[in-house]
């Protein structure tokens, strides 16, 4: 009867460190540096799977964001713009962003899944697209998406 209780409570102690252990785990895909900026994207994982894509502006002056775009790239290099509306409405464009301040961009990985499948259906690579003031255009490393819908960076092969 001893053994029983104490396989009960073993039971429920490990069921207990297993919900501590599944939070949210944030993990970078691309950062590049500028002069005016840090550009980063990141992604988002609860429990195993892709829950957000986050796109991080780290401003080092004084900034007018004027929009976020998804680059789409055919693998023929034909490009095709999502603008980041119609994923998500809550980001509100232009948007000032102070020296040394942080705008961070986040988005429903699945939303964003279905919007890449209907509009390309031959997606080879895809990046994010940052546009300032006067149309300066900032854009991430290149990430592609394996068969089971991973993202990994084009360049170094290395998946999430």
């Amino acid at each position: 009867m001893i053994s029983y209780i104490i396989v009960f409570f073993l039971l429920i102690i490990g069921v207990i460190i297993w919900q501590f252990r599944s939070n949210t785990h944030f993990l970078r895909l691309s950062n590049q540096e500028y002069p005016e900026l840090s550009l980063s994207v990141l992604i988002s994982k609860k429990e195993r799977k892709i829950d957000q894509f986050i796109v991080r502006v780290n401003a080092k002056q004084q900034l007018s964001l004027q929009q976020i775009k998804f680059e789409l790239i055919s693998p023929e290099r034909a490009f095709q713009y999502i603008s980041s509306h119609e994923i998500s409405d809550t980001h509100t464009f232009p948007n000032e962003i102070g020296s040394s301040d942080i705008y961070e961009a986040t988005y429903s990985y699945e939303k964003l899944k279905d919007i890449i499948t209907t509009r390309m259906s031959n997606l080879s690579s895809f990046r994010m697209v940052v546009e300032l003031q006067n149309n300066k255009l900032y854009k991430s490393h290149e990430l592609k998406f394996d068969n089971l819908w991973k993202i990994y960076k084009a360049d170094s092969g290395r998946y999430n």
